[in-house]
């Protein structure tokens, strides 16, 4: 990297990205916006993100210490561990939260060396909410789950409850949050106000909003896919489903589409956090053929046994595929879902663990799709939540209302839009085609 001097120096934002899948590539709109802008973009990710955020920021791709954790596993060495609530304590304490010190040391460096204008990460990456408070630079926050800001007519994030209104819904909702923060983030809360501290810092009252920037927050979905509320935090700007954009991963098998003329076609995937296919693969898979679908099934790297139309592949081009798709059956990530709602494709939802409860209760309430909450369910009640999610009136106009919904939101337009206020005056295009943003050429190994 070389900084510009203060003559010709473009505005520099730093985007910071927490190392989960989703999480680091639906950092992309925000990296194409501001480069199409005309503003100069650090990209601080894992190591393994480097090709892909290359193509856009080419040398200003920060990696992490070789030393920092640069993806999740899951502690599938003991028994019912994965998914439990131990695992997500694991996952904010040890993970999140431990990681902290040594993100806020890097950031620290990157925003006074670089001249940072402003940091923008998502809610997960708990450290720039530290360096904004220590610079003061400029913060802003990408929200690629249920939007993590509580209010007392709903139910808090991790409970996957539905609404439950008057005074009755209130007392459940205080009581739900309570146990919650308790038994999942105390923890984690300590050791981060520990950070806070050592720096000179107030301590937080809430983790999960520690990672929510007040002065902007980017919601990757649209009003009609979160709980209505009576009052929105003025901070919050919906901007659409998110996402590394088309052609990331390889299309779908052109053999794949000649199979299916006689057959629709099912798009199957359970995440990339939980690779065991008992889970959702396989009974998904079941219920599929037998209800006379062809299935793809992403995210799994070895072929699933049983019939030849199913076919399994490591990784594929989820806007292709959810094109192609007649149906989208997942355990519940976030982005495949918007994703999903975003093309118009039906929703079968089915998993327990993690946050999937949160977008099973959404799906449910805003009528896109159905939820299963449960971790491996039988083939039957799978097939039977295929079949009304494809058949039920009610569910086709919420589909078609949300897909309506995304379509007006143009993500990497008002990304740009929301953040070219935080840069400095004068310093950006406001009037930039964003489909002109052209890929940039990485450096050679060698430096040349």
């Amino acid at each position: 990297m070389v900084p510009a001097s203060d003559a010709d120096r473009r505005p520099t934002v730093l985007v910071a990205s927490t190392p989960i899948t989703a999480h680091a590539l639906n950092a992309t709109p925000v990296v194409r916006s501001l480069r199409a802008a005309g503003a100069r973009v650090l990209w601080y990710a894992a190591p393994w993100l480097r090709a892909h955020a290359e193509r856009w920021v080419g040398e200003d791709f920060v990696a992490f210490a070789a030393d920092l954790p640069t993806t999740f596993v899951p502690a599938r060495t003991v028994p019912g561990t994965v998914g439990s609530l131990a695992e997500v304590r694991r996952l904010y304490r040890d993970y999140l939260v431990g990681s902290v010190p040594r993100h806020v040391d890097a950031l620290l460096a990157l925003v006074e060396g670089e001249q940072v204008d402003v940091v923008v990460s998502d809610t997960l990456m708990l450290a720039a909410g530290i360096v904004s408070e220590l610079t003061g630079v400029a913060w802003a926050t990408l929200g690629d789950g249920p939007l993590q800001w509580p209010d007392p007519d709903l139910p808090p994030f991790g409970s996957g409850l539905p609404v439950l209104h008057g005074p009755a819904g209130r007392h459940r909702n205080r009581q739900v949050k309570h146990t919650v923060d308790a038994v999942l983030f105390s923890g984690a809360l300590a050791d981060y106000n520990q950070v806070r501290r050592a720096h000179g810092l107030w301590p937080v009252s809430d983790l999960l909003t520690a990672g929510v920037s007040r002065r902007l927050h980017l919601q990757g979905c649209t009003p009609g896919f979160e709980y209505p509320r009576k009052v929105w935090p003025e901070f919050v700007r919906f901007v659409g489903a998110l996402g590394p954009g088309p052609g990331f991963a390889p299309p779908v098998p052109a053999q794949l589409l000649r199979d299916r003329r006689s057959r629709p076609l099912a798009l199957v995937t359970q995440g990339t956090m939980r690779p065991d296919p008992r889970e959702l693969a396989l009974p998904a898979s079941r219920a599929l053929l037998s209800a006379g679908f062809e299935v793809l099934v992403a995210g799994m790297a070895s072929p699933l046994p049983g019939s030849s139309h199913v076919t399994a592949v490591a990784a594929v081009d989820y806007y292709d595929a959810l094109a192609q798709a007649d149906v989208f059956v997942t355990n519940g990530g976030y982005t495949g879902v918007t994703l999903a709602l975003a093309a118009g494709t039906p929703v079968v939802q089915c998993g327990a663990t993690e946050e999937k409860p949160d977008i099973g209760a959404r799906l449910r309430a805003s009528g896109a799709g159905e939820a299963i909450r449960m971790v491996k369910a039988p083939p039957w009640v799978i097939e039977r939540a295929v079949r009304r999610v494809l058949t039920d009136p009610g569910h086709r106009r919420a589909q078609e209302r949300l897909r309506a919904e995304f379509a007006a939101h143009d993500a990497e337009a008002l990304i740009r839009d929301a953040l070219l206020p935080l840069l400095p005056v004068g310093t950006v295009r406001s009037d930039v085609a964003l489909h002109e943003v052209h890929e940039v050429t990485p450096p050679s190994p060698d430096g040349a």
